[in-house]
């Protein structure tokens, strides 16, 4: 892993993570037009850490309540606690684990089939899940309803943005966008879709990175200038693409990426 290889990859990893674009996607394309090498296992895990660093720095006072909050429901099990409501971090903590639920069953049954499926050298069939990206993210500005607030959406209606995040198991769809859409369907308006699809990114990016460190070979570890260098653009590009996504929410302007996407998907398929 040469120097401009590892700049590459951690601004490849800490934009496409973030955005609607699928991180797995554009680093498979990014292999096939420069042959770049995407280095071994604990290079990804420590790309994949820095960006999660970027979704708590950014979300801080949200994780500081959430984190708060796990501790307090701790303190209730075993009580009768029928007359207290949950407050909202409580709740909100409670949808993400509900959200994380059948994303880890589509993960268990479903990851080994999509890894053989997609090892071939071909990146065509990731140009298709890119273009199912698209129509995701053209879809979802048609039927957005928004009725709920963050705190206050049924549980039952997250399970459907867990199935949808279980989607990106699939090389080229976004995890992001997906999620984002899920959350669009189920009622949450778009700023407060994007901030749940970053919270449940937690989990799911530290789950992945946890099964992980578990596959690593203790000689594919090594701690070089080159790996600071990646991590380091993964955590500031993270931070990068979280706040431009945000604001363009904020506009209403999803279709933006859905147009970029189509780009991308047509001139895989067409030109691979």
């Amino acid at each position: 892993m040469t120097l401009l290889e590892g700049i590459v990859l951690g601004l490849v990893q800490g934009i496409t993570e973030f955005l609607p674009v699928s991180s797995s996607g554009h680093l498979a394309l990014f292999s096939a037009l420069f042959k770049i090498n995407e280095g071994n296992l604990f290079y990804s895990v420590m790309l994949h850490f820095s960006s999660l660093v970027a979704v708590l720095i950014y979300f801080r006072e949200e994780v500081k309540g959430l984190f708060f909050a796990f501790f307090r429901l701790l303190g209730r099990i075993g009580k009768d606690n029928r007359t207290r409501k949950l407050i909202k971090y409580e709740r909100v903590l409670l949808l993400l684990i509900v959200a994380t639920i059948p994303t880890v069953i589509i993960g268990l049954v479903f990851g080994d089939f999509f890894e053989e499926l997609y090892a071939s050298e071909s990146i065509k069939p990731v140009g298709v899940a890119l273009f199912f990206t698209g129509l995701l993210l053209l879809v979802s500005e048609r039927f957005n309803r928004p009725k709920y607030e963050m705190n206050d959406v049924p549980f039952y209606k997250v399970i459907l943005v867990g199935i949808f995040q279980g989607l990106a198991i699939v090389p080229g769809v976004s995890r992001s966008g997906s999620t984002i859409v899920g959350s669009l369907f189920i009622g949450l308006n778009k700023e407060e879709a994007a901030r749940f699809s970053f919270l449940l990114a937690i989990p799911a990016i530290l789950g992945a990175t946890i099964l992980e460190v578990f596959s690593i070979n203790t000689a594919e570890v090594a701690i070089n200038a080159n790996l600071f260098v990646g991590m380091i653009v993964s955590f500031v590009s993270g931070m990068f693409s979280i706040s431009v996504l945000m604001n363009i929410i904020k506009k209403g302007k999803l279709y933006y990426f859905a147009i970029y996407v189509f780009i991308v998907a047509v001139s895989i398929i067409l030109f691979f």
